[in-house]
């Protein structure tokens, strides 16, 4: 029996219900299919992936693809998709990621399937596990003699292999003739030494119809991603943008279009080209994409979002209950882009006026990292740390001396913008 248009709310409610319904085991890292239609494509053929009706779940690092069909009136299709991705957050606060996605919307995986074998220490003493792959780095834990460790990653040369600490899930670095395996290396995926490690889902491609729906009550195309309660921050890499959610937050983007995230709930830190924008409650953030889907602008200010584009939003179908936040006032949102709009210089401009950096055992002395400028002078002395006088997007005028050691942080005037002399000795042995 054809579907009219006076139907569609009851459509809407109907497939959200029957995904409740169907999905609601659905565990850490799988995908549900929720309601008609949509198509997966698997990363490599086999038998047990089946994902072609409602109810089937499968793990997440298997799918390639998600492909979901926008409302169709004449049969009432509409697709709707469920997935518990893990949440990058240590051990002690295991978590699911929930994210729900609904209409013209195709998911592409950019994490390949998880590679792993056991490696174990090769001399007779603990060897320490790094943040980056350098022996100057900071150290985030350590591998006792005879303990197993889980090799999941290294880099093209095999010089350095990313392990997975066994007490907490956190990840890091170890020169691979530190350890020894029965395994071959080169089975495990490639990854590039600054690339952090993303798990399946994690980081992916994503784009959403834009054509208008045919009756109002339909949410627009799209996906809602919502973080567990009290677990912090939850970084993903969408689109090659850095997205970290403490929040439920709705995305929307097409291809040479914009990228739209809409914080209903919490907040949403977005960065893209080496500026950061924060959307709060009851605002978004655009970032203008080419025709693949890559970055091609800085995250704009945030902007309040008009109601009618939330209202319909399905949050009622998720793992953690929320009131969708009202838009921002034109006061607040001033108020919001004053906070955000301080000076953003070039990045990697030269610092002016003089710097002596004095550091040993190849420490450095960054004058001007990410987004920063510097006037006046500067004077860095280190024995094997990082001095960062402005750090973040920031500019600085004046005098600004820091003695740091160990691996430790040593920050001047923060980020403002600072007149004077700022002195600040920092030390952190380990």
């Amino acid at each position: 029996m054809p579907v009219v248009a006076a139907d569609c709310p009851t459509l809407v409610k109907q497939a959200l219900a029957a995904t409740d319904t169907i999905c609601q085991e659905t565990g850490k890292n799988e995908a549900c299919y929720g309601n008609i239609s949509l198509k997966a494509t698997p990363i490599s053929k086999s038998d047990r992936f089946t994902f072609s009706q409602p109810g089937d779940v499968v793990s997440v690092s298997d799918i390639k693809s998600l492909q979901l069909s926008p409302m169709t009136i004449d049969t009432g299709e509409w697709g709707v998709a469920l997935m518990n991705v893990e949440a990058n957050l240590p051990a002690a606060k295991p978590a699911n990621v929930t994210v729900l996605a609904f209409g013209d919307v195709t998911l592409e995986n950019n994490v390949p399937s998880p590679t792993t074998i056991d490696m174990y220490v090769a001399g007779r003493d603990p060897i320490n596990v790094r943040l980056v792959p350098n022996l100057k780095a900071g150290v985030v834990g350590t591998i006792k003699p005879n303990n197993a460790v889980t090799a999941v990653e290294r880099l093209a040369d095999s010089s350095w292999i990313r392990v997975k600490l066994t007490d907490s899930e956190q990840t890091g670095w170890v020169k691979s003739d530190l350890v020894k395996s029965g395994d071959d290396l080169n089975t495990l995926n490639v990854a590039a030494a600054t690339q952090p490690y993303y798990r399946p889902m994690q980081a992916f491609t994503f784009k959403s119809g834009s054509e208008s729906q045919s009756c109002a009550e339909i949410p627009k195309d799209g996906l809602i991603i919502q973080t567990p309660e009290g677990a912090g921050e939850v970084q993903l890499w969408i689109n090659q943008v850095v997205v970290k959610l403490g929040s439920t937050v709705y995305f929307q983007a097409q291809p040479s279009g914009n990228m739209t995230v809409t914080t209903v709930e919490g907040h949403a830190t977005v960065i893209a080209n080496g500026v950061t924008r924060t959307a709060v409650a009851g605002s978004s953030i655009q970032v203008r994409l080419d025709a693949d889907m890559n970055p091609v602008s800085s995250p704009s200010l945030p902007q309040a979002y008009a109601m009618s584009d939330v209202e319909n939003l399905p949050i009622g179908h998720l793992k953690r209950k929320i009131s969708i936040h009202a838009p921002l006032s034109a006061a607040e949102i001033a108020a919001v882009q004053q906070e955000q709009s301080a000076p953003i210089c070039p990045a990697n401009c030269p610092p002016q006026g003089n710097n002596n950096g004095n550091s040993s055992e190849n420490g450095n002395s960054d004058n001007c990292p990410g987004n920063s400028c510097h006037n006046g002078t500067n004077n860095n002395n280190g024995n094997g740390g990082n001095s960062d006088s402005c750090p973040g997007n920031s500019c600085h005028n004046g005098t600004n001396n820091n003695n740091g050691n160990g691996n430790g942080n040593s920050n001047g005037n923060g980020n403002g913008n600072g007149n004077g002399n700022g002195n600040g000795n920092g030390k952190n042995n380990g």
